[in-house]
């Protein structure tokens, strides 16, 4: 089965099955993905070949009553997460090109080798390696026994996420790590407890104590908003278009990239990354990629490593907007050094959502009844 065909059938799945008691249940790993009340369709959202408010649309129209808000607010904070990065990239670089001082690297060795004293968090480790996933809860209990236990800086941390999980996004990691951090909520980290730990892992992970240290962590940078991503639209300036793997949504770029002549689908490799990425990740993107340019005939597949040959053949290009993060970056880079002009067209429902994600998440929320009836409509 294709990947996109398991995106689409997952979906139904989830819809006819599990919808209904994700409210309830999805707190709770079960230890086997298939048992868990979460929809385990991150990868294909990660990379819009779900999109998020395509699901929405689809959901309400499908689904009467309060029994989904709960799912669909998830969705909404991944919108928030994006959109709150959007309006702060400087962050996305100071992770990025950080220099990190490691205070014990034994300790850092044994952690992501699965060799600590923590048989839980070892077993982690390994599933993260092995299936290139962790669900939601068990996210949080990671980076909270990574932060205050281990004692091991927060961004090693989700860069080993950016490093294996299929869906690794920018956004939703980075931030997602700061909140268990106590860096984006000011003063409020996460940290769980024995009980809490047995009770949604279904019994399967019995300790007698969490020996979390006493850490409080503080940065000294400001992150500015910038308003730059505002002066952007979604409509066409040029006749050549550059795309990446990380917006490979069909149902909107099929009408979209006929009106150009030349279509450039762009896979970065870990030359040009800042975070490399596990070849198992790697491999999920191509063939994603792949399946992708069978519905076209004017894309072509180029990796980064081969790209600038291509691209000096024309002056100017529109470009789908991959979001904060190492394709942006690697966009930003070319503009700069071949003096490329490269226009952003960047979708109106991210315009419109993210204007609202500049502060916490609460305030974001009261906002969605506004982006529900701007998506519908």
């Amino acid at each position: 089965m294709s990947l996109f065909q398991a995106a689409k059938e997952g979906w139904n799945d989830f819809l006819d099955s599990k919808i209904f008691s994700y409210s309830k249940y999805r707190n709770y790993d079960y230890g086997n993905k298939k048992d868990n009340y979460v929809s385990g369709l991150s990868p294909y959202i990660t990379h819009r070949v779900l999109l998020e408010y395509d699901l929405i649309i689809d959901l309400k129209s499908k689904i009467k009553g309060s029994s989904i808000n709960k799912f669909i607010e998830e969705l909404y904070w991944r919108i928030y997460w994006k959109g709150w990065l959007e309006n702060r990239p400087d962050l996305w670089k100071q992770f990025v090109f950080e220099k990190i001082s490691m205070s014990n690297e034994l300790s850092y060795k044994n952690a992501i080798r699965g060799e600590t004293d923590l048989e839980f968090f070892n077993s982690w480790i390994l599933e993260l390696k092995n299936n290139n996933y962790l669900h939601n809860h068990t996210r949080m209990w990671f980076a909270s026994t990574w932060i205050f236990n281990l004692k091991l800086p927060w961004q090693l941390g989700a860069r080993l996420f950016l490093k294996h999980l299929y869906d690794g996004d920018a956004a939703s990691n980075l931030l997602s790590w700061r909140w268990v951090a106590g860096l984006h909520t000011k003063g409020k980290k996460y940290l769980f407890t024995p009980e809490n730990l047995k009770k949604f892992s279904n019994n399967r992970i019995s300790v007698n104590t969490i020996n979390n240290k006493e850490i409080n962590l503080d940065e000294n940078y400001d992150y500015p908003l910038k308003q730059d991503i505002y002066e952007c639209d979604f409509k066409q300036k040029s006749e050549n278009l550059i795309l990446f793997e990380n917006d490979l949504n069909l149902e909107t770029l099929r009408q979209i990239i006929p009106n150009y002549k030349n279509v450039i689908l762009i896979l970065l490799t870990n030359k040009d990354r800042q975070i490399k990425l596990s070849s198992k990740v790697l491999d999920f993107k191509r063939r994603l990629c792949n399946e992708f340019l069978i519905n076209f005939k004017n894309v072509e597949l180029i990796d980064s490593n081969k790209i600038i040959t291509k691209l000096s053949l024309y002056n100017q290009y529109d470009y789908i907007y991959s979001s904060v993060g190492e394709n942006d970056d690697f966009i930003n880079n070319i503009k700069i050094k071949y003096k490329i002009l490269i226009h952003k067209l960047v979708r109106d429902e991210d315009l419109y959502s993210w204007q609202f994600a500049k502060k916490g998440f609460f305030k974001f929320k009261e906002s969605i009844p506004l982006i529900n009836k701007y998506i519908l409509n």
